[in-house]
């Protein structure tokens, strides 16, 4: 091989194969760790989305409803809706949820928390019963979202990194 007009050996070539098998598990965890960050950044909620500080719980009291829904099948049920009180106190209605093969509807009352230092807030469901509802729990999918009042949830379905999920306003 020639070059810039010397001649050269062809002998490096077989050194590419080796490398290559060497480089292969860096070069993949370099693309899972590329992946989770593009998924911190531009996930739903985004990274400049998310709020800066917790809120004074007074602030995120109040009626919320679904204002977009991003899922990968929708069943055509109703809108989703949330309440949470100053007392701490919580009504959930049509809200799905989804974890590994397992997929139910969250309605019912209960109590709420947070917001915890990943700006989530928990709901502890006590399910109403009704055909197809989830039982009742704890359940910690509802993210802070938005930099001053009034604030958004964004609520997770599935997996975290899939973006799918609802986003709620409030009313």
């Amino acid at each position: 091989m020639r070059i810039l007009g010397r001649q050269s050996s062809n002998w490096w070539l077989l050194s590419i194969p080796p490398l290559l098998f060497v480089a292969a598990p860096a070069l993949l965890m370099l693309f899972f760790l590329g992946n989770n960050l593009a998924g911190a950044v531009f996930g739903p909620p985004a990274i400049w989305n998310r709020t800066w500080h917790s809120p004074p719980r007074l602030d995120i009291v109040g009626e919320y409803s679904e204002s977009e829904r991003h899922l990968d099948h929708d069943n055509g049920r109703p809108p989703a809706r949330l309440t949470l009180g100053a007392d701490g106190s919580m009504i959930v209605n049509n809200l799905p949820f989804e974890f590994g093969t397992d997929s139910c509807i969250l309605t019912g009352k209960g109590s709420w928390s947070g917001p915890n230092e990943e700006q989530e807030i928990d709901l502890n469901v006590v399910s109403d019963g009704s055909p197809g509802s989830c039982a009742s729990d704890s359940y910690s999918f509802l993210q802070l979202a938005g930099h001053s009042r009034p604030y958004r949830f964004y609520w997770v379905v599935g997996d975290p990194d899939s973006g799918t999920g609802i986003w709620f306003h409030k009313n």
